[in-house]
């Protein structure tokens, strides 16, 4: 987008340049033949007080006489009455002779003839192409500079799209904690307001998801478990008759199977896709996330070992994982010095283990007056996910337990 943004302004500024260019060529070329009619005029009267002044003493006006008056790139004609128009050019002259082509002024000379002193009209061209390398060199110098402040005003509104287009990304991964940039561009405004919504929406139905699964799990297990204690407590009846006896075993299988769905249905809520598509293997994610984790640290000279254990070809959908340990990263690199380990551990049921273990503790009078509480949003942050956070400091060692999802 920047780049596309930078050739259009530097298309503009041209085009409006040439514009200019034509205009002003217009304009130019009436002042340069007013000018050059002028020179002319003043050329006629000269000539004609010479003329004057060259038969008023005996002389002959000849063409030999006038080729020594006329100019390089002019054209002489005397024309006097009953003899023959005698004609002149200088040697740089480019016209045809065509007095309508040509720019011309003419003065009487003692009442019997006149003087007529013309010039080619290319001269105009002439003096319009002089400055042809200089307006190529301008054009040049404001096509660069057309650019560098096209290129700068491209990045100024291309920014907060850009960061747009990252939220959007982190969206799909199924992050909800969005980067959206604050503008006035009414555009990248709304696209903000959209993302954010949806961000809103999508962390909400995660959070219902989860009520949901825990309110099922309790409706339906306790009156099921309620059941099969009452029926266990009849079927151990002595007075019980064989008949009765036997319905209620079939009952309590019933009620075994009945149970049974309803783990499997809260256990299909809780491992449910957050994003469709979105799942990536834990060989990559943890790969990802193990490079943003020895970035961080190696800036503060501090060494990363990580290890990835169990089903590599398992999927999760990265945001979620990506979120929480980006929270347990800051906690870190905040609270704990030396050394860090990362274990990332695909247990057979699908649920992902994280282990962080960092070599030692940040004293209490280093941390400064910083409030916030990172392992706290992490724990809010799995928890919402379905899993849980074991340990309260990564000097000692923490764990984080997620739902594959």
């Amino acid at each position: 987008m920047r780049e596309r943004l930078t050739a259009a302004f530097i298309v503009l500024s041209i085009v409006l340049l040439l514009g200019a260019g034509l205009v002003r060529t217009y304009v130019l070329q009436d002042l340069i033949r007013e000018q050059v009619a002028g020179q002319l005029s003043q050329e006629a009267d000269l000539v004609a007080a010479i003329v004057t002044d060259r038969e008023a003493s005996g002389g002959t006006v000849d063409a030999a006489f006038l080729q020594t008056l006329v100019g390089p790139e002019d054209r002489l004609e005397y024309d006097v009455a009953g003899d023959a128009t005698v004609v002149v050019t200088g040697k740089d002259y480019q016209g045809d002779g065509d007095p309508g082509k040509d720019i011309s002024a003419t003065e009487v000379v003692d009442g019997t003839g006149q003087v007529t002193v013309s010039e080619s009209s290319s001269v105009i061209r002439d003096v319009i192409g002089r400055d042809i390398g200089s307006i190529a060199a301008l054009f040049l110098l404001i096509g660069v500079a057309a650019g560098i402040v096209g290129f700068l005003i491209a990045t100024a509104l291309s920014a907060p799209f850009k960061r747009l287009a990252i939220a959007a990304a982190a969206l799909g991964r199924g992050r909800f904690d969005l980067d959206l940039p604050r503008t006035r561009i009414p555009e990248a405004s709304a696209i903000a307001d959209a993302l954010r919504s949806s961000a809103l929406a999508l962390e909400d139905r995660m959070h219902r998801e989860r009520a949901f699964a825990e309110h099922t799990s309790h409706v339906l297990r306790t009156p099921l478990t309620g059941i099969r204690l009452e029926l266990e407590d009849l079927s151990l009846r002595d007075d019980l008759p064989s008949d009765a006896h036997e319905t209620v075993l079939r009952c309590l299988a019933r009620v075994e199977e009945v149970s049974a769905v309803a783990a499997e249905l809260v256990e299909i809520t809780r491992r449910g896709s957050l994003v469709i598509g979105a799942e990536v293997p834990l060989s990559e994610l943890s790969a990802q996330l193990a490079q943003r984790w020895a970035d961080r640290l190696g800036s503060r000279n501090r060494a990363l070992t990580a290890a990835v254990e169990g089903d590599l070809t398992l999927r999760y959908t990265p945001g979620p994982v990506e979120h929480a340990t980006d929270l347990l990263l800051a906690d870190v690199v905040r609270r704990g010095t030396g050394a860090v380990r990362i274990v990332f551990n695909a247990g057979a049921d699908g649920h992902l283990r994280i282990t962080v273990l960092c070599a030692g503790r940040t004293p209490e009078s280093e941390l400064g007056g910083e409030t916030v509480d990172r392992l706290s949003q992490v724990r809010a942050v799995v928890e919402a996910l379905g899993g849980r956070l074991i340990g309260e400091h990564p000097a000692d060692g923490i764990e984080v337990l997620l739902p594959q999802r």
